[in-house]
């Protein structure tokens, strides 16, 4: 990177936080460094391929859809995911195209400003001016020198956890908004059996797992309603929910207000 031989491949901020058909998006930027192989993601005006070498910027919010193939070698991909906490894992791809996580950890907790680095280096990629590319570059660096710093901290004894319930996590981020999203699924994703899979996240966790699945789904219509242009149907429909009104019900019970109410707290009328 520091060399600028590393490409970085960001697209524009275009459709954010939108619902569109085959696409999903993150409330948290991601960041995929291609090993070998090729992914190629569309967004909502455009495609962007990957290629072994290079890294792809996901910005918070951005609707998308990859496809990944083998290309001079078998495809294989780093994820890392900035939420509350940091995650990453290495990719390898299923049939038909599909990438699937086949080993991974938690980072621990991330600080904003790792964060806010990707925020900046997505609002910079597409400006113009002269400073662009020493600017993407001095926020890459400075990103990945934070992760790397994160990283090298992460073998605490204190951040372990069992890998299923690291991989639970994060197939509870990525497939939130899908509403058949239960324990079972997640299970059957993770090849053991629902009464396992619940019983070790207890055990890890102190809570259920069903309970976290529940509590992420309100905070991303948490965020949704206080950040986005989505209506109230369109925030329960982006946040898994296949009953507005139980959304609704649901929300209230957790927040103390209405979602309705939550709006105008932020935008007012």
């Amino acid at each position: 990177m520091d060399a600028g031989r590393i490409p970085v491949r960001i697209p524009r901020l275009r459709g954010v936080m939108r619902l569109l058909p085959g696409k999903v998006f993150h409330l948290h930027p991601e960041l995929f460094i291609q090993l070998s192989g090729v992914t190629v993601f569309e967004f909502p005006e455009e495609k962007i391929r990957v290629g072994p070498g290079e890294i792809c910027l996901v910005p918070r919010g951005m609707p998308h859809f990859e496809r990944v193939r083998a290309w001079q070698g078998p495809f294989a991909n780093l994820v890392f995911m900035f939420a509350r906490e940091g995650y990453f894992h290495l990719a390898h791809e299923k049939p038909r195209g599909v990438p699937v996580g086949v080993v991974g950890s938690s980072i621990g907790k991330i600080g904003p400003g790792v964060v806010a680095l990707l925020d900046e280096a997505a609002e910079l990629a597409h400006s113009s001016g002269s400073a662009r590319l020493i600017g993407l570059k001095g926020l890459m660096l400075a990103h990945l020198s934070l992760l790397l710093a994160a990283l090298e901290g992460s073998s605490a004894p204190s951040r372990r956890e069992p890998f299923k319930v690291t991989q639970a996590r994060h197939w509870v981020i990525q497939l939130l908004a899908d509403p058949d999203l239960s324990v079972a699924r997640l299970a059957r994703e993770l090849q053991c059996s629902a009464d396992y899979l619940s019983q070790l996240f207890r055990k890890t966790t102190g809570g259920t797992l069903q309970a976290y699945i529940n509590g992420q789904r309100l905070m991303r219509a948490q965020v949704l309603l206080e950040n986005s242009t989505l209506n109230i149907a369109e925030v329960s429909e982006a946040a898994g929910f296949r009953d507005p009104s139980y959304f609704s019900r649901a929300f209230r019970r957790w927040a103390g207000s209405t979602p309705r109410e939550t709006r105008r707290g932020v935008h007012g009328g």
